[in-house]
This record gives C-alpha cells, sequence and structure tokens, in this order.
C-alpha cells in the first residue's frame, strides 16, 4: 500500500514502460457529431459486460496489449469476475485480464487506510451514471471517496489518473493479497526506489490449466512525491515501511 498525505488533485500513475499516452474521447466526439469513419469509431464496448467470463471485458486496453485495464467488480473465479454491469461497487482496477492471468490490482481511498480490512471493505460504490466507457478509456466515480479515476493505457502500460478531494490523508491501495479471475496471488513484492516509483512483482498461483506458477513483474511511477509507504499483512496494518 502506498499511502500519500495532503495530495493535490490530479494523481497520475504509470504502470510497466513510460512511453507516453493522452486521455481523449475523440471517438466519443466523432459519433456524437455523426464522423464516425474509423471502425473503432463503431465499436460498442459494453457487450456481454453484464454475464460471462472474467476476461471478455477490457475497457483501457490496446489490440494485443500488454495490458488490460479496467475496474473489478467481482474478483475470484473465471465466471462472474472482472466488470460486472449490474453490479454497484468497484473492489479496485487491475491490470491484466487475460485467459488464465491476472494481477497488480489498485485503488485510489481517501481517509484511513482501509487495506487491512480487505476489498468488501474498502471498495466504493458508483453510478453509471457518472461513468464514461469508450474503446481504450474508462472513467469512474468512486462515491465512497469522492475521487474521480481515468483509465487508459499504450501497447504496454497502464495509465490512472485520480482527481482527489482536498483531505487530511489520501491512499493508494495496491493489493497483492487477493484472488483475481481463474488465478490467485500467491505472494508479492514491492519495493521503494524513490519517493516517486516503486517496483515489485505478484507471483500468481497455478490454475487447473495453467499448472506452474507466474509471476508478473511492475513498475509503478506517480507524478507527485508520495510521503510513506507502509502495508498490511493479514488484518494487521504497517503504517510506514519507508525505512525499511
Amino acid at each position: 500500500m502506498n499511502r500519500i498525505n495532503r495530495i493535490c488533485p490530479n494523481i497520475l500513475i504509470l504502470l510497466f514502460i513510460l512511453i507516453g499516452a493522452v486521455f481523449n474521447n475523440t471517438a466519443a466526439q466523432k459519433r456524437e457529431t455523426g464522423l464516425a469513419k474509423e471502425p473503432v469509431d463503431l465499436v460498442y464496448p459494453l457487450l456481454d459486460a453484464a454475464n460471462s467470463r472474467w476476461f471478455y471485458f477490457n475497457s483501457a486496453t490496446r489490440p494485443f496489449g500488454m495490458v488490460n485495464l479496467s475496474p473489478d467488480n467481482s474478483y475470484a473465479g473465471d465466471w462472474g469476475a472482472g466488470y460486472r454491469y449490474n453490479k454497484d461497487s468497484i473492489k479496485f482496477f487491475s491490470h491484466i485480464h487475460c485467459w488464465q492471468l491476472s494481477g497488480v490490482p489498485v485503488l485510489p481511498t481517501t481517509g484511513k487506510s482501509l487495506g487491512a480490512s480487505g476489498p468488501e471493505v474498502y471498495g466504493s460504490l458508483f453510478k453509471h451514471s457518472k461513468e464514461i466507457i469508450h474503446p481504450g478509456y474508462h472513467k469512474v466515480h468512486l462515491e465512497k471517496y469522492n475521487i474521480d479515476a481515468e483509465l487508459t493505457s499504450t501497447n504496454r502500460v497502464g495509465f490512472h489518473r485520480y482527481t482527489f478531494p482536498e483531505s487530511s490523508e489520501s491512499n493508494i491501495l495496491i493489493d497483492l493479497s487477493v484472488e483475481l479471475g481463474p488465478s490467485d496471488t500467491q505472494s508479492g513484492y514491492i519495493k521503494k526506489t524513490n519517493n516517486q516509483e516503486i517496483v515489485g512483482y505478484a507471483v500468481m498461483a497455478p490454475t487447473r490449466r495453467r499448472p506452474k506458477p507466474v509471476e508478473v513483474f511492475f513498475v509503478i511511477q506517480f507524478n507527485k512525491p508520495f510521503k510513506t509507504l507502509g502495508g498490511w499483512k493479514k488484518e494487521i496494518d504497517f503504517p510506514d515501511l519507508s525505512s525499511l
């Protein structure tokens, strides 16, 4: 868990290789004005988002991209997990929604960290009326924390942009203890390299179709420095691990 105190609005997180991206809704504007000319302009991203396998819905991604970002309303099991349109809460945003691979759940929060309580507690309600989904872009408002979260990606990088309200304490949770889709997270590791970057990996446990564990390595860069790096183990919270 990465904790940021008295954070200014607009935190941008870059995962994996930093190569640049742009948040925009050009495709939506083309549809609204009747100027759709490319195949992507005709994509309906919510197709089969209510009842399907966990990896079928991927909003903030590119064809054959290394990362596949989207909110996770449910998080364990091959069927019924991932983004489920009829669910009313978001547990976190994870970065790999594949047939037998998953990894790296992240969620911004305000107030005291609830990471040790698990995603059923720290997750947030959201409303579709405050949600925007286009191919390669997903925006939601986390009602519990009054945070706007935007997701997009390049071929290799996942981008998050969080707009926080003023708060005495704001956090970005990275939960390496949950089961994502068909794959449990066997173990995880995070190391602070400086006050704007952490590196680590998650070991995805074997599945029935993938008999060996797989390591998912990541680099997370922030556009603003964080004050403390904390964590939790089971239900025990460790507020500051920066010196270790």
